[in-house]
């Protein structure tokens, strides 16, 4: 094996023992850090149509009322793992997953260090579905979204290109079924 691909698994390991001893399943503490309760707090006011992106450092600053950054010491992955958490622990909204397109044609020998992020990416999505979209595409969508809805943007420490990570938030005990029954169930 190679001394980078060692490397790479080690990394890997090493940040999974720590996502997984940093946090408990479903609970925020009151010891997590200050970042993951501001974004816990920010959590209990959003709602469906509400997005959550947890972006790289050169994510633009967006210039609206209805937008909340939170600046954060730790990679994506970690400032991933710590929302999906504080989703987890609120019944009300459940996130539908966006990534770029344009991550998966990005390789190693250009961006040193984006298959260790794919792993560990890989590694805090676990089996959720995932949507992947252009970023102009997510741009486009989260500009239409700022119009109307509350966006919170969460920086990370993570320089790779195209690594933000958009989450759409959704209702959390009604799904697309449901309201399609509703609305049929309605029109009779």
């Amino acid at each position: 094996m190679k001394l980078s691909c060692i490397s790479a698994l080690i990394n890997t390991l090493i940040t999974a023992l720590l996502l997984s001893s940093c946090y408990q399943p479903n609970k925020i503490t009151p010891d997590a850090p200050d970042w993951l309760k501001t974004v816990d707090e920010e959590v209990h006011k959003l709602g469906s149509f509400n997005w959550i992106i947890i972006a790289e450092p050169s994510f633009p600053a967006l210039s609206r009322s209805g937008v909340t950054t939170i600046t954060t010491p730790v990679t994506t992955p970690e400032a991933l793992y710590g929302v999906l958490q504080s989703i987890d622990s609120h019944n009300h909204v459940r996130p539908k997953i966006h990534l770029t397109r344009e991550a998966d044609a990005v390789v190693e020998t250009d961006t040193p260090g984006i298959n260790t992020f794919r792993a560990q990416l890989k590694h805090v999505i676990n089996e959720r579905d995932t949507q992947t979209l252009t970023n102009n595409t997510l741009k486009l969508l989260i500009t239409d979204a700022r119009k109307n809805y509350r966006i919170l943007v969460i920086k990370t420490t993570t320089s790779l290109p195209y690594t933000s990570v958009f989450l759409e938030l959704e209702s959390g005990y009604w799904d697309g079924t449901h309201e399609t029954t509703l609305r049929n169930r309605l029109t009779r």
